[in-house]
Order: structure tokens, then C-alpha cells, then sequence
């Protein structure tokens, strides 16, 4: 993972779902959206479709947190049928996005949606910060 040729720009499926993540009004929301245009992908070692992050930190600034890492923005995954399939967690360390998990309880990953549309109700993440 850290060959340096291993890292993509963001698929628009990982973009989108970056983004309805991060739709959210706080300071923190505002912060981790402007880092999504500077934002590599690499993907997970799972089947699932969790991918790695990394931000240019030079292009820009640390969103605000409180603790070091944190879960920064979450959603319930529902698949195509409507029902419950497990929970999309985005995580952060030192204020930049690191990681976009989805545990899949099905396994099957989104089926015929796509990533962003497997995200169902937002949740709040971590202690809020304004």
C-alpha cells in the first residue's frame, strides 16, 4: 500500500459518497469537503468497496477534531431491495480524511446501486466540533 503508483484520483462513486458523508453545515463537515478535491484512493485489501484516502496536506488544511482519529461521518447501507445491509464509516486522523469503510453485512457490496446510492439515513459521528 505504500507504493506511491498505488494511489488514484477518486472514483466518482467514492467522490459522491464523500460527499453526501460530508453534507452537513459544521465547521468539520465544511473542512473535510474541501479536502475531497485533493483526496488519492487506494483501495482496501477487503472484498469489500472500502477504499484508503490521502490528502495533499500541502494543498490543504487540517479539518477541525477533537480526538486524534475519530469517525468523522457516517450512513446505514441499505441495498436495492430497501433492507438493512450494514454501516458506512469515514474516518479521519490529524484533521484529513485516511479511510471509508462499509461493513457489508451481506457481503454482497451494493449490488446493482451505486456506492453512493447504497447510503441510507446519515449519522452523527464523533463529538461535534463548531
Amino acid at each position: 500500500m505504500d507504493d506511491e503508483d498505488d494511489w488514484v484520483p477518486l472514483s466518482e462513486d467514492v467522490r459522491r459518497t464523500l460527499e453526501l458523508l460530508l453534507d452537513g453545515d459544521s465547521d468539520a463537515d465544511r473542512g473535510f469537503r474541501a479536502q475531497i478535491p485533493h483526496a488519492l484512493m487506494h483501495p482496501g485489501e477487503c472484498p469489500c468497496p472500502c477504499v484508503y484516502l490521502s490528502v495533499d496536506e500541502d494543498a490543504v488544511p487540517a479539518a477541525p477534531m477533537e480526538r486524534l482519529v475519530d469517525s468523522v461521518a457516517g450512513a446505514s447501507l441499505f441495498n436495492a431491495e430497501g433492507g438493512y445491509d450494514g454501516e458506512a464509516t469515514l474516518l479521519a486522523n490529524s484533521g484529513f480524511l485516511v479511510d471509508l469503510q462499509f461493513c457489508d453485512w451481506e457481503d454482497r457490496g451494493p449490488g446493482p446501486l451505486r456506492l453512493w446510492e447504497w447510503l441510507g439515513p446519515r449519522h452523527v459521528m464523533g463529538p461535534p466540533v463548531n
